[in-house]
C-alpha cells in the first residue's frame, strides 16, 4: 500500500502549521481524523514522523525527508492538473499571488479587478511575504506566482522583469540631507539611514545603495514595514529610502518630510514577475505579467520598463524600451 495524497497533505500541514488543530482546520478535516490518518502513514512506512510535544509538534529527523519528499510529490500532482487544465484552455480554479510587502500596498490598488476581466473563471488569492518565504512558497507550490525584486535565487524559476523603480531619499526637513536636491551618492555616506528590519529585501538595497557611495549605513535602528519606517523619518531619527511608488501613499502635506531623488544614474530596484519553470501555466503568467505591467505603470507613469532578467541596483537611466521585453 502507498500513502495517498490525501494523507501526504495531512503530513504537510502539520510539519507547516506544528500543531495537528491547526493543521486540521487548513485541511477542513477533523482533528481526530487527521490524527487517525497520520498515524495509518507512519505504521505503514514504519517510522515516526512527529514528536507530539507542546505547544508545537516537531518533525522527527527521519519525518524530515518524509515531509520533503511529500511537498514534491504533491506539487507534481498539481502540476500534473495544471497540464490537463492548459491543454484543455480552461481558466478556472484559484490562483495564488505572492508579493513582497514593499511592493503590495503600493503597486497592487485595483488590480484584481483587471485581473477578473482577463480570467473571469479563475480567483485570484493575494499574499504578502518576505522574499525567502515566498521564493519558499513559490517552489513547493504554496503560491503560483510571485512578485518581487531583484535579486535572488531563480533556480527553477521562470518569468520576465516588469518596471524598473528608482529609489528616493526621504528626510526631516531640518536635517542636513533635506535640502539636498538632488542627492548626490556621496552625499549620504555616514549618513545613519534608517533600515528595514533583516528579511525585506529593500533592506538589503538600501545597505547596497550605501555601499556603492563608499560606506554601509551606520544605523542599528530598523523597521517592520515601510509605513513604520516613515514614522520614524517623521520622529527625527534620521533619513530613509523609499520606492518611488510609496511616495503617494506614504508622504502627506504637514508631516515635515521632503522628498529627494538622486543625481544622475539613480539607484533603484527592478521588480520582476516569477513562476516555476515546470508550470503549465506559463502562457496564461505572461499574461498576467502584461497586465500587471500596464497596471503598475499607470500607477506609476514616470517608472521605465525593462527586458529579462536584471542584476541588483541597475540604475533607472539602463531601462529598455518597452516593446522590448522578452519573457
Amino acid at each position: 500500500m502507498l500513502p495517498t495524497l490525501r494523507q501526504l497533505e495531512y503530513i504537510v500541514a502539520v510539519a507547516d502549521t506544528g500543531q495537528f488543530v491547526e493543521a486540521a482546520r487548513h485541511c477542513n478535516v477533523s482533528q481526530p481524523a487527521l490524527s487517525k490518518q497520520i498515524r495509518e502513514v507512519e505504521e505503514l512506512l514504519g517510522v515516526t514522523l512527529f514528536e507530539r510535544t507542546r505547544p508545537r509538534v516537531l518533525v522527527t529527523r527521519a519525518g524530515e525527508e518524509i515531509v520533503r519528499r511529500a511537498r514534491r510529490i504533491l506539487l507534481e500532482a498539481r502540476e500534473l492538473v495544471e497540464v490537463a487544465s492548459a491543454s484543455g484552455q480552461e481558466r478556472r480554479g484559484t490562483l495564488r499571488l505572492g508579493v513582497i510587502p514593499t511592493i503590495a500596498p503600493y503597486g497592487l490598488p485595483g488590480l484584481l479587478a483587471k485581473l477578473r476581466g482577463l480570467l473571469p473563471e479563475v480567483s485570484f488569492a493575494i499574499q504578502e511575504l518576505q522574499t525567502e518565504v515566498l521564493l519558499d512558497q513559490l517552489k513547493s507550490g504554496g503560491v503560483d506566482l510571485a512578485l518581487l525584486a531583484h535579486p535572488f535565487a531563480a533556480h527553477g524559476l521562470s518569468g520576465f522583469d516588469l518596471v524598473v523603480e528608482p529609489f528616493v531619499l526621504i528626510a526631516p526637513l531640518d536635517h542636513p540631507l533635506g535640502t539636498c536636491a538632488p542627492v548626490h551618492p556621496n552625499d549620504i555616506v555616514g549618513a545613519s539611514l534608517l533600515l528595514m528590519e533583516d528579511g525585506h529585501c529593500l533592506r538589503d538595497q538600501a545597505i547596497e545603495v550605501c555601499a556603492d557611495a563608499g560606506a554601509p549605513p551606520a544605523t542599528s535602528i530598523a523597521a517592520v514595514s515601510v509605513s513604520t519606517l516613515v514614522r520614524m523619518v517623521e520622529s527625527g531619527l534620521g533619513p530613509t529610502l523609499l520606492p518611488a511608488s510609496a511616495l503617494a501613499t506614504e508622504l502627506r502635506a504637514g508631516q515635515g518630510l521632503v522628498a529627494r531623488s538622486f543625481e544622475g544614474e539613480q539607484p533603484g530596484r527592478t521588480l520582476t514577475l516569477q513562476w516555476r519553470a515546470t508550470s503549465a501555466y506559463a502562457p496564461w503568467f505572461t499574461e498576467i505579467g502584461e497586465v500587471l505591467r500596464a497596471h503598475y505603470l499607470e500607477l506609476n507613469a514616470a517608472l521605465p520598463v525593462v527586458a529579462g532578467p536584471k542584476p541588483l541596483m541597475r540604475r533607472v537611466g539602463q531601462a529598455h524600451r518597452a516593446g522590448d521585453m522578452m519573457p
